[in-house]
């Protein structure tokens, strides 16, 4: 491998570049029509150029070692072969040639039509309100009693604020005695900016400048325009010089990464373009090209099976380079090298099922790169990835499934999961995105529906983050369908089961928010941001969450919903596997084996110097530490869904490195952990007029008496109503929460465990844990809540528990879940035979659940309804 040294005279390389040409070729003209543009493969001539990418690396010397752009394997798609499918897909209208904008996200011939929607559609006239919010502060022209400004979300919050947008972002300075209406103080920082004179402004208002050159272009307001692009040239040159004072005080400067105003300048330029000076195009040109052409993106060198990690999905790198596209200096291998990470993020990063190999929340789809990528299908010769069959199955399968029984937000797992995700604000781009280039599929209009809401309250508000979500919804507006209000004519099914994610999401039904809904991550091998979680359920019901997805940085085991043994911690990265699976229409129940994840740490190993290689594995050079192993198991091991591909069945001491160029590895080690007999757990519900959940766990340390938490998180305001002893196998606690429609915020101070007012109003929701069976030495079930309180500073949640102790060589816990409301009967169970046959019930439903443990050791279940 070519390499050159990383961090001497980098600087040096690119003014040596600039100044002999490699950024100067003229500007591509094909003279084909704009739909017709092909970018010729070789236009830029970057191939020898060095690469600051991802994939760097220190090199056998110990020096930072460089690969070049055209090391890239381009057009390297792995071995897991996928049909793509363009059944229902909208047609995209194609890039025009260079030098015609706007071109970035959309084109001058879907003006028109964009106009039309930001007019006629609830979600356009919305969006454009936001945009209004926004653009006339930012010019001095806000008026909080204007139409725009409606509903006032903020009713005077940040002294004075009345607005539907968080103006407050904006970074006005407040001057003594006015309100948050700051006309005066708006006004003279834009037009000191317009003028040149400005020495300083706020750092938001690059997100703005975007959306007022959007503006300018929906209402061709070329003095508007104008007015922009003088202004941003000012702010450009204030932070060019900061920028430059910032690096003179560095020994060995760094390429520059990013232009200043990030992607925010590259979208400025494409909607004014027309109506900048030939002086300001090349001002802002050119600095789009010094922080674009350098920096590749996640999935451009690695190895295509590991290309799992979000990073691939930034669009900001794209929106950058793409705003020069086919323009002097314009590094198309940079497009290719994106291009074949989006590609491989979907085929590798998402399962045929639809889940995500990384957490939900952690990973977006990157639609709006999917809709760039899709105008440009011909001009590179690319696949339409809105196609994509695993991304259809995670529009269509996955997302609907992970819609909570209230319809008003998602189940998401890992660093930003939770079960009340409004997912209109964490993905916006890829349920809207979705929604356009699907615009007949009613399965995916319903997710979009529960995205924004019934009142298209849920549209992004803001201009910053990763992208512009706001701007992305005012060029792609589109609407819901009105009539398609019915999930349960969808043929959606009660439940989703990904087999080599190890994920079972399932409810008693789409036809009543009570439903009750059952999560059970047993968790295989998957990716970064994860939990200590094998065998964690989540619980809704009764129209709320009762259990949530904890995410946010729960890494540790006894802060999920599973059972601890002695308090011990397992590994993050040690798998589950899913042992048993059945869905019928009478019921769905999961068993997973979680005693892997007890027996074993695993690490994945690095070198300092250079990397590992198959050569290493084959001639035993790879160091291990003191105490670990080579992890002879492969992926398909711990598979429930075993698939034919090579490289599922290699064993995971040979495993491709995430990030480092292909050919690298990341060898996986174990050493022994807090080995154990069994722990299985088999979760599931019943469906019928009252729905209920069970839970069974199968777990045993060894021969000696230990001590079992089984721990349920639980919801901020859930309290404990009553603990009682129903027989002598069965203890009753019945919770119910303080804040039943969950509007509130968290409260400074944990609430009590008990509730202090058992009077509990007729219909709100309660829930029932039956303890059915619990071996323990006193015979005594002491169940209670407490809430962890994270360090001071601490980035990690508060999570509060229900625990159900037991001190016993095995506790055999089985536990009931019934959501209700109050008012509503209570099921009456009674063991017909000893821990092998439960009645459960009601005067209009009656459930026999027949338990037998099979040769492995675990709990099955048979279910009869006698009526």
């Amino acid at each position: 491998m070519t390499t050159t040294i990383k961090n001497v005279g980098f600087k040096i390389v690119f003014l040596l570049l600039f100044a002999t040409g490699a950024f100067s070729q003229p500007r591509i003209d094909t003279g084909l029509s704009s739909g017709e543009w092909r970018m010729p493969f070789d236009a830029s001539g970057y191939a020898d150029k060095p690469c600051n990418s991802y994939s760097n690396y220190n090199d056998v010397n110990g020096k930072p070692a460089q690969i070049l752009w055209g090391q890239a394997p381009f057009n390297d798609f792995g071995s897991r072969q996928v049909t793509f499918d363009y059944t229902g897909l909208r047609k995209i209208r194609q890039v025009p040639a260079p030098g015609i904008h706007p071109r970035i996200l959309c084109t001058p011939d879907d003006l028109p039509e964009m106009r039309r929607r930001l007019k006629e559609t609830r979600c356009g006239q919305e969006s454009w309100k936001n945009l209004l919010c926004w653009t006339e502060m930012m010019k001095g022209n806000y008026d909080d009693k204007a139409e725009y400004a409606k509903p006032d979300v903020w009713k005077g919050q940040f002294g004075g604020l009345h607005s539907r947008v968080p103006l407050f972002r904006l970074g006005l300075k407040r001057e003594s005695g006015d309100n948050y209406n700051r006309s005066a103080i708006a006004a003279k920082c834009y037009n000191s900016l317009i003028d040149g004179t400005a020495v300083d402004f706020p750092t938001f208002y690059w997100n703005v400048f975007s959306l007022e050159a959007f503006r300018c272009l929906i209402e061709n307001d070329k003095s508007g325009a104008e007015k922009l692009a003088a202004a941003v040239v000012t702010a450009m040159r204030l932070d060019q010089a900061k920028r430059d004072a910032e690096r003179a005080k560095k020994p060995s400067p760094q390429p520059i990464e990013q232009p200043v105003g990030d992607f925010q300048l590259a979208f400025t330029y494409d909607f004014i373009y027309q109506w900048l000076s030939p002086e300001q195009r090349k001002l802002i040109h050119d600095e789009l090209l010094v922080g674009t052409w350098s920096h590749d993106n996640y999935g451009t060198f690695n190895t295509a099976t590991t290309s799992r990690a979000n990073w691939a999905t930034f669009s900001y790198w794209l929106y950058e380079v793409l705003a020069i596209e086919g323009e002097a200096g314009f590094n198309d291998l940079k497009v290719r090298g994106m291009y074949r990470g989006w590609r491989n993020l979907f085929t590798y990063g998402w399962f045929q099922s639809g889940a995500t190999y990384e957490g939900e929340a952690k990973n977006q789809l990157g639609m709006d790169g999917v809709l760039m990528f899709a105008m440009r299908q011909k001009a590179y010769n690319f696949e339409n990835l809105s196609a994509h069959p695993y991304l259809f199955a995670n529009a269509t399968k996955f997302f609907p499934h992970s819609i909570i029984p209230t319809l008003d937000g998602f189940v998401k797992y890992d660093l930003l999961g939770g079960s009340r995700i409004k997912a209109g604000g964490f993905t916006p781009c890829d349920l809207l995105g979705l929604k356009y280039v699907y615009p007949d599929n009613k399965i995916i209009d319903f997710v979009y529906r529960s995205a924004v809401h019934d009142d298209y309250s849920n549209i992004p508000d803001r201009p910053d983050g990763y992208y512009n979500g706001l701007l992305f919804y005012l060029i792609y507006a589109t609407d819901f369908d009105q009539s398609n209000n019915n999930p349960a004519a969808l043929n959606l099914g009660n439940t989703f089961f990904c087999g080599e994610r190890a994920l079972m999401m399932t409810r008693s039904g789409w036809d009543s928010k009570d439903a009750l809904m059952l999560n059970m991550h047993v968790r295989q091998f998957n990716g970064g941001h994860a939990s200590s979680d094998r065998n964690a359920i989540m619980l809704g019901g009764a129209g709320r969450i009762w259990s949530p997805v904890q995410g946010g940085r729960a890494y540790e085991n006894f802060k999920n919903s599973v059972v601890v043994i002695d308090h011990k911690p397992q590994n993050l990265n040690t798998p589950g596997t899913v042992v048993d699976f059945s869905d019928t229409d009478l019921s769905t129940f999961i068993t997973g084996d979680a005693k892997y994840s007890w027996d074993w740490n695993l690490k994945f190993l690095n070198k300092s110097k250079g990397y590992y290689t198959a050569e290493d594995v084959k001639e035993n050079k790879v160091e291990l530490p003191k105490g670990y192993e080579a992890e002879k198991h492969t992926v398909n091991d711990f598979s429930y869904l075993k698939l034919l591909y090579s490289y599922l069945n290699v064993p995971v001491f040979q495993s491709p490195h995430w990030i480092l160029p292909n050919g690298a590895l990341s060898p996986v080690v174990r050493a022994p952990n807090y080995p154990v007999k069994k722990a299985f757990r088999t979760a599931g519900i019943v469906r019928g007029k009252h729905p209920f959940a069970l839970v069974v766990d199968d777990i045993c340390k060894d021969d000696s008496v230990r001590h079992y938490d089984w721990i349920l998180t639980l919801e901020y305001d859930i309290q404990i109503v009553s603990i009682n002893r129903v027989s002598k196998t069965e203890t009753d606690i019945i919770l119910t929460g303080s804040d039943p429609l969950q509007l509130k915020s968290l409260p400074k101070n944990p609430l009590p465990a008990m509730c202090e007012n058992t009077n509990t109003p007729a219909g709100q929701p309660m829930l029932l844990v039956r303890v059915l069976n619990c071996k323990t030495t006193n015979n005594t079930i002491n169940p209670t809540i407490d809430e962890l309180m994270p360090a001071a500073n601490s980035k990690e949640l508060r999570v509060r528990r229900l625990i159900i102790p037991a001190d016993a060589v095995s506790p055999d816990f089985k536990i009931m879940l019934f959501p209700y409301r109050q008012g509503d009967s209570l099921p009456k169970t009674t063991w017909s035979k000893p821990n092998s046959s439960l009645n459960v019930q009601w005067k209009d439903q009656v459930n026999i659940v027949h338990f037998s443990i099979t040769n492995t050791g675990y709990t099955k279940m048979k279910i009869e309804t006698v009526k």
